[in-house]
């Protein structure tokens, strides 16, 4: 779902709304700063390995050969999680958007 202006009313509703994961970490990246953008990207990262590597680590990898993410990240238990990944990224979206210093101007 994609952030209506009406989200925005004040930042407590928008940190709300993102932690119950109903906005990508797309929608939310642009209204950080340029230099927090970076840092939540790579925060959501994090999570999207730590998904990758409980994966393979269950030894029910998604191809008949085995896992392909090889110490990448992979898209399929990223999606998997669904909901509760779009939760995560969003707690990490809060985080940074409660201080204003981190929030775009524009």
């Amino acid at each position: 779902m994609t952030i209506q202006a009406s989200d925005l009313e004040s930042p407590e509703r928008l940190m709300n709304l993102a932690q119950s994961g109903r906005f990508s970490k797309a929608d939310l990246a642009p209204l950080l700063c340029l230099q927090m953008r970076h840092e939540y990207f790579e925060m959501c990262a994090t999570i999207e390995k730590r998904l990758t590597e409980t994966c393979t680590a269950s030894g029910n990898p998604c191809l008949e050969g085995g896992c392909s993410a090889d110490g990448e990240i992979c898209l399929e238990p990223v999606l998997s999680a669904g909901l509760d990944y779009s939760r995560a990224c969003g707690a990490v979206f809060a985080t940074l958007y409660a201080d204003p210093q981190n929030r775009n101007g524009a």
